[in-house]
């Protein structure tokens, strides 16, 4: 092709910046600044130089730490040699955050932008990440971005029918989206920018449409040198047809009418991202769920007592966490050091967000009347969430350590709710711990008392529990459950109203495999299923009662340890729930949790919506719950801290556990006998819930995760001048066909903002507040709601 057919070659100078990787925030912190200089650097000294960078994050850094620097930003963004994409807080890993936090990312990031320079950005801008869901152009679209830039995964990783490609979700959004080839970034080490430019008019010459390459030092920062500049100047002299650009230029200058669809999630890439560094993605998770139950609560209180949404507080906590949903951060590629940063960066939000849902929690209660009677243990149990929470709840009412004389509990009407006394956290005298099942109504609450009554049950001591000997097998009314007695894995679990055996062999059952792969586990898309079975150690009926029965089975393998906490309500309408603790020091092993439920379909949870994957035993990213369809039934496993799953020949698997070397990359081989430092050595706890019935919708799957990972809130009630009824709803909710995930204050402070998706696959309707609004099939619908209307928004919070 000559150069006067040849299409046009964007270049993209750019200088990719891993704030945290295989170096700590702090050194990151320091390159953004000598970064952007040396950037700066090349836009003085000539006028054709495009310099392109996102993340907001990364600005706000220069912005109080280097203001001179921030100036000149300004300067030539004004100049349009400047040019701001992403509009994102950073450039996250996009498998693990839930569909609020790719959200936030744009909201708090475009508005940082909009406000700082006035820009937003349009083009999505993910050069580095480690896979996509397919909801993704659905996120993007909703929060006003027009295409996608990414690179991963690769060529070798998932054949595409074209580089540039319409990306479409399955509610039908859709946008432009450019795969990066040949990496985002050039140095001597790997493509010399004079080889990458011929590469990349080979890709033009078969595509037959313009490209973008992209130059510049990146990972650790760089920017683009003196040499980059001088070979596109010396091309551009000889007439070669290449240009400076940026990839809002690209997108907008490129024929996007009639190019190849995509209608899939791009992966797999990385898949030992999934499970890797527990801890971090056990806080996120944590981090997300108490962030969304604060604002809620936060939001209630505003509606209900005028108090002051506190905004600017929760942004600050949910940029903390978006900073740490950063892909080598969460994805657990980093070193140890900025792991521990995380760490301890992820629970200042827990922290942070405990404090404003206790300050919600207190001005709620005031709402309502004061105790029947200030001598009963009074508590309130409150439901932050859009779904009716419906389930066991656990609460320790004070009585003042008097064990003596027999109470009742009683609900709002003064009806007797059954209860069983169960295991104190704390083993000391007069401690009272109970478990009731209870049905609270979306946004709502009960006020219960804890009553002294010569009908009721005196408490127990503090010891639960004693070694159980005979056969393994365990009943209530509402299931019947068999161990193995050689592996403590669940044999038989069978629901008594339903006749539903979850299991078609022995279930949660672990089984540790060898994984030699690096932190990544670059160069397969999955795991071995082979491996050495745990072996029982012991099994301890701990409590036994009207409401439940608890079981504790310990399994072990050399030194790692899976203690595993079976409930079995006596209700068959509620889940059986698996409390798992787990102390694994395994190395460059994984523990697989296996459960055989004869699956013929499998939904996973993703970022906004879900994803149907076949069972041929690819590693694959979930969040909170899985559906799987058996014959005759369906099964959903909800869980509240893990994403990595395999499914194969109707089996589904957790994979709990990774202990792989920090930031090991191949090719670098591991070396027997030297010294390491392996990932996720320790303890860790996790819950899962696994309900059955002859059919288990989307919906149900959703409520389930909601109420482990949003649980109900329980509060001494110590109101004096409220004059709320004794139960009852803050916010009237109904959603037909979907959920109501977010309940937040306004970002301009005016009115309360829901997010509703759609779980049917058919469209949902929304009523709240007595108004009503719809949700296209497998959509999301971001609404405002003030002065009694219910509006519209897009993501961003503006009206559509």
């Amino acid at each position: 092709m000559t150069e006067a057919q040849r299409p046009l070659l964007h270049m993209i100078g750019n200088a990719h910046l891993d704030p945290v990787w295989l170096w700590r925030w702090q050194e990151g912190c320091a390159e953004a600044i000598g970064t952007c200089w040396a950037a700066i650097d090349r836009l003085r000294e000539g006028q054709g130089f495009v310099f392109t960078k996102g993340e907001a994050h990364i600005y706000r850094w220069i912005e109080e730490l280097e203001p001179a620097l921030f100036a000149e930003i300004r300067r030539y963004v004004d100049e349009g040699r400047w040019i701001i994409v992403n509009g994102w807080w950073i450039q996250p890993d996009c498998n693990v955050p839930n569909g609020e936090s790719v959200i936030r990312q744009a909201l708090y990031g475009k508005g940082y932008f909009m406000e700082k320079f006035g820009v937003e950005p349009t083009t999505g801008y993910n050069v580095d990440s480690f896979g996509h869901p397919g909801t993704f152009p659905m996120l993007l679209r909703h929060t006003g971005f027009t295409s996608y830039t990414f690179m991963r995964p690769g060529p070798h990783e998932m054949d595409l029918p074209g580089e540039l490609f319409t990306w479409t979700s399955p509610d039908g959004s859709a946008l432009p989206a450019f795969r990066i080839q040949d990496a985002y970034n050039t140095s001597k080490r790997s493509t010399p920018l004079p080889e990458k430019i011929d590469q990349h008019y080979a890709h033009m010459d078969k595509h037959g449409h313009p490209f973008m390459a992209f130059y510049g030092v990146g990972n650790h920062g760089g920017a683009p040198t003196v040499e980059n500049i001088n070979e596109i100047e010396n091309r551009m002299a000889r007439g070669e047809s290449l240009a400076y650009s940026d990839p809002e230029r690209f997108f907008r200058e490129v024929e996007t009418e009639g190019l190849p669809i995509v209608d899939t999630e791009l992966q797999f890439h990385a898949i030992g991202c999934y499970s890797v560094a527990s801890s971090l993605k056990a806080l996120n998770r944590k981090a997300e769920s108490l962030l969304e139950q604060a604002e809620a609560a936060s939001a209630l209180a505003h509606k209900a007592t005028g108090a002051v949404y506190p905004a600017e507080r929760f942004a600050g906590l949910w940029q903390v966490l978006l900073f740490n949903q950063f892909h080598d951060t969460l994805g657990g590629t980093s070193i140890e050091a900025a792991c521990v940063d995380s760490e301890r960066e992820l629970a200042g939000v827990i922290a942070g967000a405990e404090e404003l849902l206790n300050a919600a929690v207190r001005r709620l209660d005031g709402t309502i009347a004061p105790p029947v009677d200030p001598t009963d243990a009074t508590f309130v149990v409150m439901n932050f969430t859009g779904v009716t929470s419906s389930g066991l709840v656990e609460a320790e009412p004070w009585v003042d350590k008097d064990t003596l004389t027999p109470r009742l509990l009683l609900d709002e009407a003064g009806n007797s709710v059954p209860f069983q006394y169960i295991d104190p956290a704390g083993k000391t005298t007069g401690l009272q711990r109970l478990v009731f099942p209870l049905e609270v109504t979306a946004y709502g609450y009960r006020v219960l008392r804890f009553v002294a009554a010569e009908t009721g049950v005196k408490a127990p001591g503090v010891s639960f529990g004693g070694p159980h000997s005979g056969q393994l097998r365990f009943e209530t009314d509402g299931y019947t459950l068999e161990l193995s007695s050689e592996s403590g894995a669940i044999v038989s679990l069978v629901n008594r109203q339903t006749g539903i055996n979850i299991f078609t062999a022995p279930g949660h059952a672990g089984i540790i495999v060898d994984d030699p792969s690096d932190t990544w586990t670059h160069g397969t898309d999955r795991f071995g299923f082979e491996g050495t079975a745990l072996k029982l150690e012991g099994v301890t009926l701990v409590e036994e009662g009207p409401v439940r029965t608890t079981i504790e089975v310990r399994a072990s393998h050399g030194a790692s340890r899976l203690v595993t906490t079976i409930i079995l309500p006596v209700d068959a309408a509620l889940p059986v729930e698996l409390r798992v603790a787990l102390d694994w020091r395994e190395q460059r092993k994984l523990l697989r949790l296996a459960y055989p439920l004869g699956g013929t379909g499998f939904e996973y949870e993703v970022a906004g919506g879900w994803d149907s994957r076949p069972d041929t035993g690819r590693e694959v990213p979930g969040q909170r719950w899985v559906r799987v369809s058996a014959p005759g039934h369906d099964v959903t496993l909800v869980n509240d801290a893990k994403y990595s799953y395999a499914a194969l020949e109707g089996t589904l698997y957790i994979t709990a556990v990774r202990a792989p070397i920090f930031a090991h990359h191949d090719p670098i081989p591991a070396e027997d006998g030297a010294r390491y430092r392996h990932m996720d050595q320790g303890e860790q706890v996790f819950s899962i819930l696994l309900q059955s019935g002859a059919s288990v919708s989307r919906q149900d799957a959703a409520a389930l995760a909601e109420r482990l990972n949003k649980p109900v809130v329980t509060t001494p009630h110590v109101s004096r001048g409220g004059t709320g009824a004794h139960a009852g709803s803050w916010l009237a909710v109904h959603a037909q066909g979907g959920m109501v995930t977010t309940l937040k204050g306004a970002e301009d402070g005016g009115g309360l903002i829901a997010r509703a998706f759609d779980l049917s696959g058919d469209g949902a309707t929304i009523m709240l507040a007595g108004e009503t609004a719809q949700v296209a099939p497998r959509s999301i619908a971001t609404l405002r709601l003030a002065d009694e209307l219910l509006v519209q928004c897009d993501g961003l919070e503006r009206s559509v």
